[in-house]
This record gives C-alpha cells, structure tokens and sequence, in this order.
C-alpha cells in the first residue's frame, strides 16, 4: 500500500510542476515518515529523468536554525537539480505554472572532485569546489497551501522550482564572511552566508554524508545550491531581482 502512495504522490507532485493543479494536502495524511518522502522525492526525480531531462546537482533547504524549527527537523533536507530547470544567465523567469514563488539568495558549488564518505569536511569541501557563484534559488511549493510538516516539503523536492547562477569564479578562503543584498525595485533584504549553519561549506559537507546513507556521493561537475543567505522572499510578474554578493559578483533575473 505505501508504495501505491508513493508512486500516486510521486505522479501528482511531478504533474504539479509541469502545469497541472496543485495536489491537496490531504493526500498527504499518510505521508508520516522521511523515509518515504525522500522516496517520493526519488520517484519524481525518476519521472522528470524518463520525460527527458537530466539531474545536474542538489539543493540543500533548512540550513538555518529558524527554518529547521519551522518544520520541526533535526538537520536540513537535501532535494536535486534539473537542467531543465536551470536558467540561463539573463534570460527572463517566467511565473507561469508556478503557484507562490519565491526567491532564495544562495552560494552555488560547482565540484571539480567526487565527495564521498562520513567525515567529510568543510576544508575537503573547499579543496573539492572547482568554482563557485552567485545564485538565486526560485522555490515554490506543489502542494496546495504549501507544506504543513517537514515529510510534506522532502517529498515536494524540498520546494526546488528553477535556479539561475550568475559567473563562477574562483572561492574565497573563507566563505562564511560572504554578506548578501537581495533588491527587488526598492525593496532590500540582507544576507549573510554564517546563516547557511554558519559556513556553506558545512552544509555541502552536510549533504555528503546525507547522500552517503542512501548509497551516492556527489561527483565531479555536480552544482550544490547550499542554502539561502537572505530570508524567502514572494516574487511577482515585472520584478527585477538583483543580488550582491560582494566578491562573488551579482546575479540578477527579470520576472515575467
């Protein structure tokens, strides 16, 4: 029966993302466990893969104290990237099919070294990142009024929409002292990568080892969103979204 609910989930929630109407929440009952909702995560990872497209990366959510409070977690949640949701640098984020987007500043890792193992550290991080950029991470979430617990949002991709990253350049030493400014017309909202569990190196290591339990690593080539350094901010159609990330650069995005 739990596969069933995972497979139904699994087809509503891809469905969801690709024009259909958000899935009820109530489907969600059952849904008690984290095992299972990285199960359904898996399974309409599956599906976007036989409809085409191609896993690039990972994302990493809850990497703030507050936002694991929120949902109640003991640790973040890690969810995939796909290619087809990747934008390229200038070109337009569209609205439509999305339900109450939002934006997410973060620290994108591009790996130019495989990471694999339970003691991987920040430093192994650091040595392993061929580059890194700035980034926005556009989140939206397929079930309808959002994720009320913490299995609903791990079976939603972890709320992974689409993503842009701006130039890759070569990382700092210290990622940790990174600041961020998100600006969307006149409005600003601040960021510090220390909110990303205090280095977002730590979070990428984080997800090592999260991947390790279900038997993967990160390769070489893989692109790590590691977590947002400004807080969730609501997008709407003809906003320009520009961020600063000081010596990482800028990355801006037109909403249509």
């Amino acid at each position: 029966m739990k596969e069933d609910l995972i497979a139904e989930l699994a087809q509503r929630l891809w469905q969801a993302g690709n024009g259909a109407a958000a899935v009820d929440s109530a489907m969600a009952d059952r849904l008690d466990d984290l095992e299972s909702a990285y199960a359904v995560e898996s399974a309409t990872r599956a599906l976007a893969v036989a409809a085409g497209d191609r896993v690039i990366g990972y994302k990493i959510g809850l990497t703030s104290a507050p936002a694991r409070d929120a949902f109640g977690a003991a640790e973040p949640a890690a969810g995939h990237l796909l290619a087809g949701r990747l934008l390229e640098d200038g070109r337009p984020l569209t609205t439509a099919g999305l339900f109450e987007a939002k934006v997410e500043v973060e620290i994108a890792f591009v790996l130019g070294e495989a990471l694999s193992g339970p003691y991987v550290t920040a430093q192994d991080v650091h040595d392993a990142t061929a580059a890194v950029a700035p980034a926005f991470e556009i989140v939206d979430s397929r079930w309808r009024g959002g994720a009320r617990t913490l299995p609903m949002l791990v079976a939603d991709n972890t709320n992974a929409a689409r993503a842009v990253l701006g130039s890759r350049v070569v990382p700092p030493a210290d990622l940790s002292k990174i600041t961020a400014t998100l600006s969307i017309g006149s409005r600003t909202v601040p960021g510090s990568a220390t909110a990303v569990m205090g280095d977002p190196a730590k979070a990428v290591a984080w997800l090592a080892g999260h991947l390790l339990r279900g038997g993967t690593r990160l390769e070489a080539g893989d692109i790590v969103l590691s977590g947002t350094l400004c807080a969730p901010t609501a997008i709407s159609a003809g906003d320009r979204l520009v961020a600063d990330l000081g010596e990482l650069g800028r990355v801006a995005v037109d909403v249509d």
